[in-house]
């Protein structure tokens, strides 16, 4: 009996064992699935500055990388980058290319004051939530909307605010297990969200202090008590007016894990608890820093001690964890490992900035070396501001504090780039608060391990799922009524790009055509017909998707500076820029009454039309280069941002008519005398495209049957000539989508040329400089020179660049 009774203990011991190492096996291989081909990429922006006027433009540098290293596809070929405040009001598509993901967007003249959100992604950043894309907040000034303006400014008066608005506890991975010592974090915030410092005292259910508490960076702290069974807590705060202010700490529990870790001389103590229950049922600790899950092992006891070393550790958060049999998390814990800092970045001026002349010539020498003092090679991205014009939020996120730290917390992370400044002693706690308190899952680990996960955990079936993104392409379908489509040809022509094709369509009539490479104006004429040219078809293009608008409540919000000088600078750069040019076009010939027969008539109705309400070929030349959208949105007045179409298309409205539920409506459009489904289809063309273009307003539109206002467009013979014809026939469309945009180059004034020095009477440039790719040479070392404005003040150099060996380094001077 004995000998059975034994034998069955080593058969459930062996089969134990057997399960343990099944799903240890599981779990190492659905993680190494996940690194290698679902891993998310990261995406940062290095913008010339954060403050800009209307008319200017948002010049931008894009960083893409991969997450982890294990990921076996190549980053994508093509980023997103979005510019929208109530709405979308500026989208383009960059092509990696010479100078890396380099671009630019245009800040309309008619956008009002305000702030803004930049917003950046890949097609690949598609497949999760918005969070993981890149965001931040920028500020407007248009000096034509002065009480926006001035209310802009009042709400973002820098006022000092000490009072505790909300206290937030954070017990050591998640738990306060009672019977034990409990390590608890904590974030006090003020009435504008940002981290608030405060004194306070720990008080038990029986009004008996514990201990005093007080925070130590941001509104950050930590205290640990004894947690006693059946006991409540709660912390006392003065609220400034000689009173308190009381918040709850969260209830004791009787079951439970908890993570415990203490870093020591760069060796990473881990205390694990797990009370008996639960070990019972399945324990398994986890380790792992996005390449590589580097700890997983059962636990058998309640208390355990790991220990790993901080070298073996890649640089970034690491997160540990406890699991159960069925992957949910029961306790979570992150550390995080500080890059090296090995890479000295050097800036050298000929001279002080503040000390320059007028329209000067000076230069910046940047130079790289490694710890040991050899020279480094490697590219960047640099920007020279007026530290007036365009003022920097101190330690602002740079892309070395947002690849490592920000990308992968939720939240407000206030001064991140502060954690990345050795110069900070208490950086390390600092950081290990933030840890505790601002923790996310950037990896959804229960997704990840229950082998159904898309990109970041999000499973594949709860929306579409984007690849990655090489090349172009468009694509759409086929139907007839009466007809098969199986025997129809579609043909895709587009001059632009010398494409000329076609195919036979299969049955389901959808179609597809990729490999493209193609900039954005693009025009494509799409046609279908039958064997016999037959023309029964009806054609729809594949609508592009994007994702949904976002507002992020959290991002910090730049200061806006304005005084006398700053008044008068932001008004030069405003109409150096064209600004009451664009604004006040139409309105200096309001009062007339002198009737234009136009050359090439956009009304269906061969009206007239007076001056102010047309323009002709020869008012459009200054605007070469500007979206047709943007033109008519900029420069008549009565028009203004609307909302998203169903296709992601920007839209406009008639701020004078309304539908009878309220909404503002949008004008009618006519292209070459026939009318269209949208003011999105304006967004096909550039104001080069166009012979003319009118604007009836209100009652002026009286013969199109709409008080919302017309728009009259007539399109240049070469652009018609694609365009008039598709528009007669269900069986051919003229399509013109979202291609990349072509690189552009930043202009910065030669003053020893006659011409730039006498083409603007007083610079007031807030940008100085701006170059997307900058290389060292092989004595590691770049230099640029450049002029300086009529304004005597000091520049701000940022740099944001990557060593050959991969090394990001950012600069702030």
């Amino acid at each position: 009996m004995k000998k059975k009774i034994l034998f069955l203990s080593c058969i459930l011991v062996l089969c134990s064992n057997i399960s343990a190492q099944n799903i240890k096996d599981s779990v190492l291989s659905r993680y190494s699935k996940f690194a290698e081909e679902s891993s998310p990429e990261k995406l940062f922006l290095h913008t010339d500055k954060s403050h800009y006027v209307s008319g200017e433009y948002i010049w931008f540098k894009g960083y893409l990388m991969n997450s982890t290293s294990a990921s076996s596809m190549i980053e994508s070929r093509f980023i997103y980058a979005e510019l929208y405040g109530d709405t979308l009001i500026s989208r383009v598509k960059i092509k990696f290319g010479e100078d890396g993901f380099a671009g630019r967007i245009p800040i309309s003249h008619s956008i009002p004051t305000g702030e803004y959100t930049l917003r950046a992604y890949s097609q690949w950043m598609g497949n999760s939530l918005p969070e993981y894309m890149f965001h931040k907040k920028i500020s407007v000034i248009n000096p034509a909307y002065k009480d926006a303006a001035d209310s802009l400014v009042k709400a973002n008066k820098t006022e000092k605010e000490t009072s505790v608005a909300s206290l937030q506890f954070f017990p050591e991975s998640g738990r306060i297990i009672s019977g034990k010592f409990t390590l608890v974090a904590f974030k006090a915030t003020n009435n504008e969200g940002r981290g608030t410092e405060f004194e306070g005292t720990l008080y038990n259910g029986r009004d008996s202090a514990i201990t005093n508490i007080s925070t130590e960076h941001n509104g950050m702290g930590q205290f640990r008590f004894y947690a006693a069974s059946n006991e409540s807590y709660y912390v006392l705060v003065s609220d400034g007016n000689g009173g308190n202010q009381r918040f709850n700490l969260p209830p004791a529990e009787h079951q439970g894990a908890v993570i415990n870790a203490l870093n020591r001389d760069g060796r990473i103590f881990i205390n694990t608890l797990v009370t008996s229950d639960i070990l019972s049922k399945g324990t398994f600790i986890l380790a792992h820093d996005g390449d590589d899950m580097f700890l997983f092992e059962e636990l058998s006891r309640e208390e355990r001690v790991f220990i790993l070393n901080e070298s073996n550790l890649q640089p970034g958060i690491v997160h540990i964890l406890l699991i159960d049999n069925n992957f949910n998390i029961l306790a979570e814990r992150l550390i995080f490992k500080f890059p090296e800092n090995s890479l000295q970045t050097i800036v050298e001026r000929d001279k002080p900035s503040d000390e320059l002349e007028r329209r000067e010539k000076t230069t910046i020498r940047i130079s790289l070396k490694d710890s040991s003092g050899i020279p480094v090679k490697g590219e960047f991205s640099i920007s020279v501001t007026d530290s007036f014009l365009a003022p920097a939020e101190p330690y602002a996120d740079n892309m070395k504090s947002y690849i490592y730290l920000t990308s992968e917390l939720r939240g407000q992370i206030e001064r991140a780039a502060w954690y990345f400044d050795s110069n900070n002693a208490k950086r390390e706690r600092a950081i290990d608060l933030l840890m505790m308190v601002q923790g996310w899952r950037y990896y959804d680990l229960p997704a990840i391990l229950s082998g159904d996960s898309g990109v970041n955990g999000k499973k594949a079936v709860t929306k579409p799922w984007y690849q990655k993104e090489y090349t172009q392409s468009v694509s759409g379908r086929a139907t007839s009524t009466f007809r098969n489509t199986k025997r129809a040809t579609i043909s895709v022509l587009a001059p632009e790009i010398n494409l000329a094709l076609s195919e036979n369509l299969n049955r389901t009539g959808h179609f597809i055509v990729s490999d493209l490479d193609f900039p954005d104006s693009t025009g494509f004429i799409i046609s279908c017909t039958g064997r016999e040219g037959q023309k029964g078809y009806y054609l729809a293009m594949a609508k592009q998707t994007f994702p949904p608008l976002t507002y992020y409540q959290f991002l910090p919000t730049p200061r806006i500076k304005r005084d006398a000088a700053s008044e008068d600078s932001y008004l030069r750069i405003f109409e150096q820029s064209g600004g009451f040019g664009s604004i006040m076009l139409t309105a200096a010939t309001i009062t007339s009454n002198f009737k234009v027969a136009a050359k090439h008539n956009p009304s269906p109705f061969n009206q007239t039309f007076e001056k102010r309400q047309i323009r002709e070929r020869a008012d459009l030349d200054v605007y070469a280069g500007w979206s047709l959208f943007d033109y008519i949105l900029g420069t008549f007045p009565g028009l203004m941002h609307g909302g998203t179409g169903e296709d992601g298309s920007r839209t406009m409205v008639s701020t004078r008519s309304t539908t009878i539920t309220g909404e503002k409506e949008e004008p009618h459009v006519y292209i070459n005398r026939l009318r269209v489904g949208s003011t999105g289809d304006l967004d096909k063309y550039m104001v080069d495209d166009v012979e003319n273009v009118a604007f009836l307003r209100g009652n002026e539109g009286f013969l199109y049957r709409t008080l919302s206002g017309v728009v009259l467009v007539t399109l240049k013979y070469s652009v018609s000539s694609l365009a008039r014809s598709p528009d007669m026939y269900f069986n051919t469309i003229f399509a013109r989508p979202l291609g990349w945009q072509k690189p552009s180059k930043f202009y910065s004034p030669d003053y020893s040329l006659e011409a730039d020095n006498s083409a603007v009477s007083f610079d007031t440039r807030s940008t100085l400089y701006w170059s997307p790719r900058v290389k060292t040479d092989e004595n590691g070392q770049a230099v640029i020179t450049y002029y300086s404005s009529d304004r005597k003040t000091r520049h701000n150099v940022s740099v944001e660049g990557i060593t050959m060996e991969g090394e990001i380094f950012s600069l702030f001077k």
